[in-house]
């Protein structure tokens, strides 16, 4: 199961909830009908909790759940992720396994034979949870709950109870790598999208809900995408009522709370007058944040700073000191753009520009977050004679071991950000540590080249800076690797999502060269040759061997490309390697076709390729 997904995990500790006071009328409504909507007149078994990005769907839910749970009426939850540390937070894979577990912790299922029911499903069928979701859902939650008899109703010692699931629409697709991946081929299957997997996850509920036997409620909660949006309003419509989160629940007057109450906290810690912002400003402030509470956490942080955050700025901007003056900042932003012709995103994206432009060089620190992307667990549809992949996230030591050119850099690039990314402090040995985006909105923007403008920078290019800083930092990041679980880490290599050594375009390979002349390439070679933690070394030294070809046209080779490849062989020739033929490297200068090279070492004559 996804444990990290269940709203208390320790995964989600720092998660959002509504401040004391805030979200009063939509909780209330939404706990009014998980107690009582089965007194209305058409009562609904499914709640559609939805609205813009920011608005603050995953706190509601998260407080509701907290409620649900003191009153007894919490029967599971499910909080997907797209940016979180936890992989099957982003995936259907685990759901049903991960919901049917926290329903049967519940005490109100003691003694009447809902877990023997369960355990005796995986029993006999240990491939259940493999099965689509309907299947999993009919036997590890309904069968049980028909087996007794229950037909809808609660039992004496049960309230009504609830399943949520929040953030279905960061929801991704993990491909199943049997399909056929040929076109042309008549058995060949599409690639299901991540609207395909949403939708099955709804109609799994909707299975759910409309069978007499299932004795709960569902609240949904996600953005109005509109593969989801339109299951709802058709597919799902007489099981569905639907809450949308817009000015009827009044988010400006929630907003001002929020920001009286941290302003507060503000003025006690910096010794500010009790004046201070003034109803001026505050009143700019709440009409800027247009009903979403991730612009108004973004702005309060950024207005807070951090002791590391202020001492990068003071480097470069001394206007930045003071939390009054990060404050005189944002409220500069309201002459860019007005509050009455905002686009609805459009006050976050000038927010989010105007940080990031506190940074010293700000498309540098743009290629860093681009970096901790690349460097993201993320779930990976290998070809079809290759295993299924699942990327770890690289932790923090190794993101800096491999990006830094000199100690310090990281914080110089991603310390005026403290307001959007949290990056722990220490010295990041852990193998646990890794850098948490604080809203998914910033990453929208940052990929959007229509929102950042001028501070986008493509995936492409991305994965290029991380290639570059590879080489760049070669010879000092072997030297200072960590020995142990680390150094396996970092030989597994698999934390890019893309091939490590290779460059997407000409002129970044280019560009690279003097750096890849430099880097003591003999040194790598024995280094991944030697080191026996590396069980496919013979992959990587075909990736590198390939890599430093991409670029090389018929007529002739870079000097990078002639330097590495003739140590490469040099070096394996010395430890008894089988390598390429001549004739082999000679015609893979004229025709670049070879997509695996012939090199194993002595050992048992075992041959590692990209295959394995």
């Amino acid at each position: 199961m996804a444990s990290g997904a269940i709203h208390d995990s320790e995964e989600r500790c720092d998660a959002p909830k509504c401040m004391p006071e805030t979200r009063v009328a939509v909780q209330n409504e939404i706990l009014s009908w998980i107690t009582d909507g089965y007194k209305d007149p058409a009562p609904k078994k499914i709640m559609w909790v939805s609205g813009p990005a920011g608005t603050g769907k995953t706190a509601i839910l998260g407080t509701i759940a907290e409620r649900c749970k003191e009153m007894g009426t919490m029967a599971a939850s499910f909080f997907f992720s797209s940016f979180s540390g936890s992989v099957a937070r982003r995936s259907k894979k685990r759901l049903v396994a991960t919901l049917a577990y926290q329903v049967l912790q519940h005490d109100s299922l003691d003694g009447i034979g809902v877990h023997g029911s369960v355990y005796q499903a995986i029993r006999s069928d240990p491939a259940i949870l493999k099965k689509r979701l309907n299947t999993q859902f009919d036997k590890l939650v309904l069968h049980p709950f028909r087996q007794q008899g229950m037909a809808g109703e609660p039992l004496p010692q049960m309230e009504r109870m609830v399943i949520l699931v929040d953030g279905l629409d960061e929801c991704d697709t993990v491909e199943d790598q049997h399909k056929l991946r040929d076109p042309s081929s008549e058995h060949y299957i599409p690639p299901r999208t991540n609207e395909d997997d949403q939708r099955e996850i709804l109609s799994a509920l909707l299975h759910a809900a409309n069978d007499p036997s299932f004795p709960f409620v569902i609240i949904v909660a996600s953005r109005p995408e509109q593969a989801i949006k339109e299951f709802f309003i058709s597919v799902a419509q007489d099981a569905t009522r639907p809450l949308f989160l817009d000015t009827k629940y009044n988010p400006d007057a929630d907003i001002r709370l929020f920001y009286e109450a941290k302003f507060s906290g503000i003025r006690r810690r910096f010794n500010l007058p009790p004046s201070w912002p003034g109803p001026h400003a505050m009143s700019i402030l709440v009409d800027s944040a247009s009903g979403q509470f991730v612009y108004a956490t973004t702005v309060i942080r950024f207005i807070e700073g951090s002791s590391l955050d202020t001492q990068t700025r003071l480097a470069v901007d001394e206007a930045l000191r003071t939390p009054h003056q990060r404050l005189e900042r944002i409220l500069g932003l309201q002459a860019r753009v007005g509050a009455s012709q905002l686009r609805p995103l459009e006050a976050l994206d000038v927010l989010y520009e105007t940080v990031l432009r506190t940074c010293p060089e700000p498309l540098l620190s743009v290629k860093w977050i681009r970096a901790i992307r690349t460097f993201m667990r993320e779930p990976v549809a290998a070809p079809i004679y290759e295993p299924q992949v699942t990327r770890s996230s690289a932790p923090i030591w190794l993101v800096r071991l491999l990006l830094e050119l000199s100690p310090g850099e990281e914080q110089y690039a991603l310390g005026p950000l403290s307001s959007l990314i949290h990056v722990p402090q220490g010295d990041y040995s852990g193998r646990t540590q890794f850098y948490t985006f604080y809203h998914k909105s910033f990453l929208d923007f940052i990929e959007d080249q229509g929102r950042s403008g001028g501070l986008y920078i493509s995936p492409h290019r991305g994965h290029d800076f991380v290639v570059h800083r590879y080489f760049q930092t070669l010879d000092g990041h072997l030297a200072r690797l960590p020995l142990g679980l680390e150094e396996r880490h970092y030989l597994s290599m698999n934390y890019v999502t893309e091939d490590v050594f290779s460059f997407f375009h000409r002129d970044a390979f280019e560009g690279a060269q003097a750096d890849l002349l430099s880097c003591d390439a003999r040194r790598w070679t024995e280094y991944i040759v030697h080191n026996r933690g590396i069980r496919t070394s013979g992959y990587f030294i075909d990736r590198m061997f390939s890599a430093m070809h991409q670029w090389c046209s018929w007529f002739g080779c870079h000097p990078a490309c002639k330097r590495w490849r003739k140590i490469i062989l040099t070096v394996l020739k010395e430890n008894d390697w089988t390598v390429p033929s001549g004739w082999k490297i000679f015609k893979d200068r004229w025709i670049s076709d070879v997509d695996e090279w012939d090199f194993y070492p002595p050992r048992r004559g075992e041959i590692f390729s990209i295959r394995e």
